[in-house]
Formats: structure tokens, C-alpha cells, sequence
């Protein structure tokens, strides 16, 4: 069932981390210590080695941990997440928390949800209602499709993998991310990469203000 969204490295570490917002070295200690993400392996050493999917289980692990989860309560519910679910962890409406733990619901398909908190399979508790899973953007099968990159503000900047190989590009269009801050990094002044591009000056700021701030 896994298609090319689950198995194709498309990020370096390095890349979904600035997608993400996330140190870099937080996102490599969650692959390889904690193996909470799904890793591909990579053409070239320094190649790509995550797929969408994984960009995908980071931004979750940022909700939790927004909604009060601790590394550990991340860590030892992701364990018994994949045990119970496999590959359908990702589906719609399988995961959420109650700001403590991580919680399972079993009865996908169903009009109620039941949740099952995964850390001692109690089930009966009530969740947590998170508008930032409203990030993830799902297709047919119920399995994610897009993620919106909320580090570019207020400017809709998604990551698709149907979509220039999984790059950060303007929602709507095929403007890259990494195409607007070369023409920034070669002095082009913000209202000529809005001319370039077709898109207005606040997109163009949007997208170069995380540059700017992780090149400080």
C-alpha cells in the first residue's frame, strides 16, 4: 500500500528542519535515537533521507509537544502507536492527545471516536482538540497528501510531494521557496521577486524572514 509518499527521500535533516522550524539537531536525535521518523535511504551520503511521510510525523510530534506532551510521553506512546496500528498510524482521525498522552482511536469509519490512550490502552479518554492538525492536508485514502509550513507565516507555503519533489512552494503554484531566496541571496530587491514570481511583496518577505533569521 506504501506509495512513493511513504518511501522516496526527498529532505535532507537539514532541509525539513528549516520547514519545520526545528533544530536540526532535534530532528536527527527523534530519526535516530527515538526512531520516531520514517527514514529512506539515501542515493549519496549527504543525500535526501526523509520522506513526505516523515516531515508529516515531525510537525505531529511539534503539535504534541505544543499541547504540553513530554519527549518521553512522545517517545514510549509512538512505540506502542506503530505496534498496534503499523501503517495506519498516519490515516485521518487515528491520532490525537489529551495534553499528557498520546491517544489511539480505534474505531476509524466511525461517527464516534473512541480513544484509547496508548501509553496502558485505557480507553474512554477524552481528547484534546488541536487546530493545528488543520496543517495537514489529506487526500483520498485518508493518508496525508500535503502539509502546510507554518514557518512562513501567513503566506500558504505547502509541501506536496506530487509538487516540484516535495520542495516548499506557494500553494496554488509551482513557486519555490528555495527559487525566491536565490534571487534574495543575489540582491534582488523585494518588490523584483514579487515581479518575478507574480506574487505580492508580503509572500516574498514571508518567505525570505526565516532565512534572514537563521542567517543571523
Amino acid at each position: 500500500m506504501f506509495d512513493k509518499r511513504f518511501t522516496e527521500p526527498l529532505y535532507t535533516t537539514n532541509q525539513a528542519a528549516r520547514y519545520l522550524d526545528l533544530n536540526p539537531a532535534t530532528l536527527r536525535y527523534w530519526a535516530n535515537k527515538d526512531h520516531l521518523l520514517t527514514v529512506g535511504t539515501p542515493e549519496t551520503p549527504r543525500g535526501p533521507c526523509l520522506p513526505f511521510v516523515a516531515l508529516v510525523e515531525a510537525q505531529l510530534f511539534i503539535l504534541f509537544r505544543e499541547l504540553g506532551l513530554s519527549l518521553q510521553a512522545i517517545a514510549s506512546g509512538m512505540l506502542v502507536v506503530r505496534k498496534e496500528l503499523g501503517s495506519e498510524l498516519l490515516k485521518k482521525d487515528c491520532l490525537a492527545t489529551d495534553g499528557k498522552d498520546i491517544l489511539i482511536n480505534y474505531a476509524l469509519g466511525s461517527r464516534d471516536a473512541e480513544w484509547t490512550r496508548a501509553r496502558d490502552l485505557q480507553i474512554g479518554i477524552p481528547k484534546v482538540i488541536d487546530e493545528g492538525l488543520k496543517l495537514i492536508r489529506w487526500a483520498d485514502d485518508d493518508y496525508p497528501q500535503a502539509l502546510r509550513l507554518r514557518v512562513y507565516g501567513s503566506t500558504d507555503v505547502i509541501a506536496d510531494p506530487r509538487i516540484a519533489y516535495g520542495q516548499a512552494v506557494i500553494e496554488g503554484t509551482r513557486t519555490r521557496v528555495e527559487d525566491v531566496i536565490s534571487l534574495f541571496k543575489a540582491r534582488e530587491p523585494v518588490k523584483a521577486i514579487a515581479e518575478e514570481f507574480q506574487i505580492d511583496e508580503i509572500a516574498v518577505e514571508d518567505m525570505i524572514r526565516p532565512y534572514v533569521r537563521l542567517a543571523a
